[in-house]
């Protein structure tokens, strides 16, 4: 098997190098959190210098949120565009139709409103301004060639954007990332440059509550994907173990009362703080796994939520990579779940610790995780398996998972 060149150099001595891979962290954006923060948007473009903002969303039908927002960003004197034409699960062309829209409308900054789609599209529209000689198919961030290299190449991002979250979900809103869909070829990838991340981040937990049920449990999911990886994740550094740690117990604490109770203020208040801190796994350099790795590549094959995707895959690979990472998981089991493992083998907590989650992800209404109920076939296994395996996000993956043993778990759940 053809190895790549980042797994050559980890089994490669290297005298000058003690530790490998490199941990990076990268800062988060400052933010505003809290009970009507939505009303200081036109504050904070005002702050910037934005005169007119490309609204970027997905559209948040039948909440009333866009309209309320552009009425607060119109009465600070800014001047809007609304583009409301994207996916649930970004495209390239999502981003360039916004481009288009940005230029012919003379903006001169950003402002997002929804979850992680909103927000991600809203980089990548100032990530295109910035490189506007590269597609972002050349921009992709993989293992190999590898993403380092690629973002040496790009121009920095310099045009403001602030983002209005509507999600306890992605905290795409603080971190120098995003993610788009090359439909395609049916390929999700990550990009990111210095300055990408979003100048200012609004999160208000009036504007969160507005989720339906369902949206509510995967957006929450999609950050204890998140938070659990800050504390499992092979590349795992100080900072992302101790805010993975909180991340964890503030979804295992609040998650249920917020999806079947959003006028539980405290439960929606932890959830906002929860997405946020569940960001800084990633974003202070703890990455993420498999987990998000093979469900980017689901979502790209059948379009399913993100949250989804990631809710249905956290529990296999997560039994997957006991036998890596048995010792972490029986620290979550004792400080998240309470249980007493005192008489157990780490690997024994390990199990308990996997059975915790799967009855946690049951309780929020998550039940049917068979894949071939939403449209996979076997055929789609070969290809979801080759394109999570050069996915940037797999590198913090706790154990190593070939695209046979990829495709082998998918199979299994059809």
């Amino acid at each position: 098997m053809t190895m790549y060149a980042h797994e050559v150099r980890k089994i490669t001595y290297q005298a000058d190098i003690k530790q490998f891979p490199l941990l990076f962290t990268f800062p988060l954006s400052p933010i505003a959190l809290g009970w009507g923060a939505h009303q200081i948007t036109g504050q904070q473009l005002n702050a910037l210098g934005i005169k007119h903002a490309l609204i970027v969303t997905t559209g948040l039908r039948g909440t009333g949120i866009v309209e309320e927002v552009e009425g607060v960003v119109k009465h600070a004197g800014v001047a809007t565009t609304i583009f409301n034409k994207i996916h649930s699960n970004p495209r390239i062309e999502d981003v360039e139709e916004g481009l288009k829209v940005y230029k012919e409308a003379g903006c001169d900054g950003v402002l997002s409103i929804g979850g992680g789609s909103s927000n991600d599209v809203g980089k990548m529209i100032r990530l295109r301004l910035a490189n506007p000689d590269r597609t972002l198919q050349s921009m992709t961030l993989l293992l190999s060639p590898h993403w380092e290299e690629v973002i040496a190449g790009l121009n920095p991002v310099t045009v403001f954007q602030v983002c209005v979250n509507t999600t306890a979900g992605t905290g795409s809103e603080v971190t120098g990332f995003a993610v788009v869909t090359d439909w395609e070829k049916h390929f999700k990838f990550a990009v990111a440059a210095i300055g990408i991340a979003p100048t200012f981040g609004i999160d208000d937990p009036a504007l969160m509550r507005t989720m339906p049920t369902h949206l509510a449990a995967q957006t929450g999911m999609d950050c204890l994907c998140h938070s659990i990886v800050g504390v499992l994740s092979r590349i795992e550094n100080e900072i992302s173990k101790a805010v993975g740690l909180l991340g964890t117990e503030l979804v295992w604490e609040n998650l249920p009362e917020f999806v079947y109770n959003r006028w539980n203020d405290k439960a929606c208040e932890k959830m906002a703080w929860a997405q946020y801190v569940g960001a800084a796994t990633y974003g202070m350099g703890g990455g993420t796994d498999a987990i998000h790795a093979i469900a980017h590549q689901i979502s790209a094959v059948n379009d399913m939520h993100h949250g989804l995707s990631n809710a249905i895959m956290m529990v296999p690979v997560t039994r997957y990579n006991i036998p890596a990472a048995a010792g972490k998981m029986e620290y979550l089991a004792r400080h998240v779940c309470g249980i007493d493992t005192r008489n157990m083998t780490r690997f024994q907590a390990a199990e308990a610790f996997v059975n915790e989650l799967e009855k946690f992800r049951n309780l929020v209404g998550i039940t049917d995780i068979k894949l071939g109920n939403y449209g996979l076939k076997e055929a789609d296994c070969k290809h979801i398996a080759s394109s999570s395996r050069n996915d940037i996000v797999i590198e913090g993956n706790a154990r190593d998972m070939t695209p046979d043993d990829v495709e082998a778990l998918l199979k299994s759940m059809l």
